[in-house]
């Protein structure tokens, strides 16, 4: 069944909510920040394993690619670099080296406060290799996580807990990088609910791939996937497969399906996010929105994007399909943007004039 695209009216509406004047979020990010090496081999992936196999059998030799670049990367990063440019005011809580508390001001929008950025660590770093598969981009990463693998509460600057306090979101991200990831996000997440300056701040979490902790997973589940505790879990289809496997009584493998089963076992608003469409559930009730036609330039850092999207729009009060299709043109406008920039509203505007919407899109069923 075909998606439902939205209608100029739809992206009217948006529109005319971006250009609304109001009282911009604040909104904390934890934990992580990464100096970024990004690879684009410009071939399919069955032609780059072809080529490694031909250097390594002449004893080793260089390989041509499209494109070689540093950016900033990690999910708490570069989600508060997509935040900070459609206005939040955003704080980034993190430990890193002295190297990389200076490439976090080079590379972050200076609106984003980095006094609660620890330099006295080591620097995260990440070569993500972009290749071809089946027609569509993917990214295979291979990180040194640095100071993140064992980022627990005693970690925190003296500042975070006052920003807790303080924020009106507070959002986690790349447990699976980080040993103590568990410990961490549940200590932040209960000491948000508990705040009492800002009335107990909105919680948001994404976990990234958990594939290599699986064993670790009914841990997280229990004592961090929690009504109490958490408002919003984001996933994409390999996630939301991952974690279904240990919440529904059936095997599952759709990834709508398994979204729509961690809703309904642990109670929280689940938002899905795929290269075609995005999904919201809440209250029992689905949202979906298809994504829109642009030429991808990249696929790091889509998900973070997405996610600053999908958080903006909650703070505005916008409602569930419009947030999906906010998420799905900040994605769209970073993943195709020449520069890798994150957009502003103005920008995001601009971009849902012209835009054109995936509606060949399908799913394997909607309720």
């Amino acid at each position: 069944m075909r998606l439902k695209p939205p209608s100029r009216a739809e992206l009217d509406e948006l529109i005319h909510e971006l250009s609304l004047p109001r009282a911009e979020p604040r909104v904390l990010v934890l934990p992580d920040f990464f100096l970024d090496v990004i690879v684009t081999y410009g071939a399919e992936l069955a032609r780059f394993i072809s080529d490694v196999e031909e250097a390594a059998g002449r004893g080793g030799g260089s390989l041509s690619f499209k494109s070689h670049r540093l950016m900033r990367g990690g999910n708490a990063a570069n989600t508060a670099s997509a935040l900070a440019m459609l206005g939040a005011k955003v704080r980034l809580a993190t430990r890193t080296s002295q190297l990389g508390l200076k490439l976090l001001r080079l590379l972050l929008p200076s609106s984003v406060d980095l006094s609660l950025a620890r330099g006295d660590g080591d620097l995260s770093t990440t070569v993500a290799l972009e290749v071809e598969v089946g027609g569509r981009l993917c990214n295979i990463m291979i990180s040194d996580p640095g100071s993140l693998a064992d980022y627990g509460p005693e970690d925190l600057a003296p500042g975070v807990h006052e920003a807790i306090a303080s924020s009106s979101y507070v959002c986690i991200f790349n447990w699976a990088s980080n040993r103590r990831g568990t410990q961490l996000a549940e200590a932040v997440l209960r000491e948000a609910k508990e705040a009492k300056e800002a009335g107990g701040a909105k919680t948001f979490m994404d976990t990234s791939d958990p594939s290599k902790r699986a064993e670790e997973i009914p841990d997280l589940i229990r004592r961090v996937f929690k009504r109490d505790l958490l408002d919003a879990l984001s996933v994409n289809e390999n996630e939301a497969r991952l974690y279904a496997k240990h919440v529904a009584s059936e095997d599952l493998s759709d990834p709508l399906e398994c979204a729509e089963a961690l809703h309904r076992e642990l109670g929280l608003r689940v938002d899905l996010h795929t290269a075609s469409y995005s999904a919201t559930l809440e209250g029992g009730e689905l949202h979906l929105a298809p994504s829109f036609n642009v030429k991808p330039l990249r696929a790091t850092g889509a998900g973070d994007a997405w996610n600053a999207g999908d958080i903006y729009g909650w703070s505005i009060g916008l409602r569930p399909r419009l947030r999906l299709l906010l998420a799905n043109a900040v994605a769209a406008y970073y993943i195709s943007s020449p520069n890798a920039s994150h957009p502003t509203k103005p920008q995001v505007a601009d971009f849902l004039r012209s835009a054109a919407v995936d509606s060949s899109s399908k799913i394997n069923r909607l309720k």
